[in-house]
């Protein structure tokens, strides 16, 4: 971005965002590195890791969204869903909106700041965000070309709605419970540290959208919870584990360049933003080569990203009498088999040994973070894997967040290298009032029988929604077959209507699940960049919008782990203006196409997800180890 388009959005969002200075936070990007050096600069205490690393990857910060590659990371949000006035007033309202859209660039140089602050006990630097994605019905509104339109691939052009059967959405579930309208053009999201700054910036968007003729369909806040602050209402810590992304997470292990902090790998950004190179799915343990650029769309989708949004709501009062009552039969304790099904305690503390566990705390006995609570620090609380742990002892294999990022475990797809592809970014945040188990009786009788609307707003980013979101939760999450014949189901996150899980051991049990989320709405959206934002807004040559689109036939209920028929895909067009480079690739990933990477693919993780506490998208963002700070950023179900 040149110095003038950078002084004219500053100044377009000079009153919308409050504190936010980008001089005062200096950001590393790729393009100051140099070819297989760590991105980011030096490691712990201005070391440099050792070891091989591929080269580091150039990432146009300034024309990527804001809260894909760099979370908002706030405690307050809003989502605005919306449709666009008819003809011309369409492109005018989004010219209008684009203009306050934040780009990850000065929301990673805001996150710095912040976390710096919040480490020296200074006052905490406040901002406002906002960024907006499309549906494809969105796209065609804004007349955007038919054969464009057609390149997109199936799960984005049919949404949520149309392929429920694929990914267990059904009974209580499905489609045609849910109160989102299922019938909107798009999505602002705004973030905001002070509730009073997120009012004023929803006041403003609502009144631009209908002041252009345009309809709200759909008005929904989050926030983190103010009695247990980065837990979801489970009580579980949320955001505990996020993949780390080469070109904005600094490496921070002192053993190994390919990783931010012990035990976060870092993963290509083609991953999460097309464009970019992809992870490689073969290897021994984690492919540091990258692999071909992530394709998906016309060329101008390039920088954008796919978003998932679910509204989940979650039972409370039923999971607490489960736990209670299953505890009592099982012989332990509630706060082992809470473990048990999420496979964290409640502080985050994984069942699995960390690397730098003392010697002599048990996991099956308590939570060794009570004894110990350096284990919860950023470089020690993801410091683990699965694959010592086989049968499943320690940490069931049907646990929420092994069932959801298996880590090293064999799958019946492969090893680590292939479970990498399957990753996604999480930024989703609690919404309603908490369940408090203090309450008189009468109103948590009430409560049990007619539950309080309260839940996660899970949203995800991925460069392919059927190879991650899908592929999580249909091929992994819903199949009880996962990762091996008779695993059960994640008990958490599963749609599907009963279930098994089981709990190994010398006295191995198993005990029948009953839903404890339920999908009340969603859809898929592509966020643009901000250049095909510009794009999409600037009025173009008489070009006819897709005439009514032919009734979209949903996606046949699969079999769980299995994939839908293959339908036909249009050949996407290659990203203009970054060619691959030398001896890489273009690779198309076309959802509904199969054999992406080398392997069958279909949908991703952890809708119940815990998504705030800390380490999201790159460990320069200061929604971390902010200390008795309150700002403690909401994060939904762990996925990892």
């Amino acid at each position: 971005m040149d110095q003038a388009k950078s002084a004219k959005q500053t100044l377009t969002r000079r009153a919308f965002v409050r504190g936010t200075g980008l001089g005062a936070g200096v950001i590393v990007t790729a393009a100051a590195c140099t070819p297989g050096a760590p991105p980011g600069g030096p490691g712990p205490n201005g070391s440099t890791p050792t070891g091989p690393t591929g080269p580091t990857p150039e990432l146009q910060l300034s024309n990527i969204q804001g809260n894909i590659l760099a979370g908002f990371n706030k405690d307050h949000q809003r989502m605005l869903f919306f449709t666009f006035p008819s003809g011309a007033a369409a492109k005018q309202l989004l010219s209008t909106l684009q203009e306050q859209v934040a780009n990850s660039e000065e929301v990673l140089a805001f996150n710095s700041r912040y976390k710096a602050a919040a480490s020296s006990n200074s006052p905490l630097p406040s901002a406002t965000w906002m960024n907006l994605a499309l549906t494809h019905a969105g796209l065609n509104a804004l007349g955007v070309s038919r054969s464009d339109l057609q390149a997109f691939p199936d799960s984005f052009r049919q949404g949520m709605r149309a392929r429920s059967g694929l990914i267990g959405d059904s009974g209580p579930s499905a489609p045609s419970n849910w109160i989102t309208s299922g019938a909107d053009h798009a999505v602002v999201i705004l973030a905001a540290d002070r509730l009073s700054d997120l009012s004023d910036a929803a006041r403003t968007a609502t009144s631009q959208i209908k002041n252009a003729g345009g309809t709200i369909t759909f008005d929904q806040a989050g926030a983190a919870r103010e009695d247990e602050p980065g837990h979801e209402h489970f009580g579980f810590k949320d955001g505990v584990s996020q993949p780390g992304i080469r070109g904005v997470t600094t490496p921070n292990s002192p053993d190994d360049p390919n990783q931010g902090v012990p035990g976060q790998d870092l993963l290509w950004p083609g991953e999460f933003v097309l464009g970019y190179p992809t992870q490689i799915p073969t290897g021994d343990g984690l492919n540091v080569q990258p692999g071909p650029l992530a394709v998906s769309g016309p060329a101008w989708t390039t920088d954008g990203s796919y978003l998932v949004f679910r509204r989940l709501q979650q039972d409370v009062a039923g999971f607490q009498s489960f736990v209670a009552g299953t505890a009592a039969t099982a012989g332990m304790s509630e706060d082992l088999l809470g473990a048990k099904l999420v496979g964290r305690y409640k502080s985050g503390c994984p069942l699995e040994r960390t690397e730098d566990q003392p010697v002599g705390l048990d996991t099956q006995l308590a939570d060794p973070s009570i004894l110990d609570p350096s284990i919860l620090q950023d470089d020690k609380i993801n410091h683990f894997e699965f694959g010592d742990d086989v049968d499943g002892n320690v940490c069931p294999r049907s646990a929420h967040v092994r069932k959801t990022y298996p880590r090293d475990d064999q799958t019946p797809t492969g090893g680590e290298a292939a479970s990498q592809t399957h990753r996604i970014l999480r930024r989703g945040i609690p919404f309603g009032a908490s369940y408090l188990p203090e309450s008189s009786s009468s109103e948590n009788a009430a409560d049990a029988a007619f539950p309080h609307d309260r839940g996660l707003l899970f949203l995800c980013y991925q460069s392919s929604i059927e190879r991650q979101f899908e592929f999580v939760q249909n091929r992994w999450s819903n199949d009880e077959d996962f990762p091996t014949r008779g695993s059960g189901e994640d008990p958490i996150i599963s749609q599907n209507a009963s279930g098994a899980f089981r709990i190994p051991g010398s006295q191995a049990q198993q005990v029948t699940l009953q839903g404890f989320v339920t999908t009340t709405g969603g859809d898929y959206f592509f966020q643009p960049s901000i250049e095909a934002l510009q794009f999409l807004a600037t009025p173009q040559p008489a070009v006819a919008p897709t005439q009514t689109q032919p009734a979209v036939q949903p996606v046949p209920a699969q079999p769980a782990g299995q994939q839908p028929p293959a339908g036909q895909q249009p050949t996407p067009q290659p990203p203009q203006g970054r060619p691959p480079t030398k001896g890489q690739t273009v690779r198309s990933q076309s959802d509904g196409g199969q054999n992406q990477r080398g392997q069958n693919q279909g949908g991703q993780n952890q809708a119940g997800q815990n998504q705030r506490g800390q380490n999201q998208a790159g460990q320069n963002q200061a929604g971390q180890n902010q200390g008795s700070q309150r700002q403690t950023r909401r994060q939904p179900r762990d996925s990892a």
